[in-house]
């Protein structure tokens, strides 16, 4: 895939925190640092990080992130209802090098904007909604900010 697509066009999602639907393996920490050094060698584009974005939802450890950036040398992208002040501070400490706020701007049509501004954001009202499937009712249903 690597000479069909091109490396720099290649991206490998990673959950390494999440237990949803019996993911909890004891080895996992182990075995995504492996992954990386093998994709790192490869070259890829970036791992994106699927972090758990649930309430009481683990913490990512400052050490994971630290070996992980020791051990790929590429883009890391961070999501998981980080807010923007969240991934500043992962961005300044160099830990990652983008964050992703899918859901924030499904749920929030006018989202830069609500952020320079400190407003409220609307909240997900239909999970069932986010993913697509031919509904009338999703993103488009969010309200913009009132002025």
């Amino acid at each position: 895939m690597l000479k069909a697509v091109g490396k720099e066009k290649i991206g490998v999602r990673l959950s390494p925190f999440i237990k949803f639907k019996d993911m909890d393996d004891p080895e996992i920490l182990d075995t995504i640092m492996l992954a990386a050094a093998a994709l790192n060698q490869l070259g890829i584009a970036y791992i994106h990080l699927c972090e758990a974005d649930w309430d009481d939802a683990p913490k990512i450890p400052l050490a994971f992130r630290q070996q992980l950036r020791k051990i790929f040398q590429h883009t890391i992208i961070a999501t998981g209802n980080k807010t923007p002040a969240e991934g500043e501070v992962l961005l300044q400490e160099n830990l990652v090098d983008l964050i992703g706020f899918g859901r924030k701007f499904l749920t929030n049509p006018d989202y830069p904007e609500r952020v320079r501004k400190n407003a409220v954001l609307n909240e997900i009202s239909d999970t069932y909604t986010l993913f697509g499937g031919g509904n009338e009712r999703g993103y488009t249903d969010y309200p913009f900010m009132k002025e």
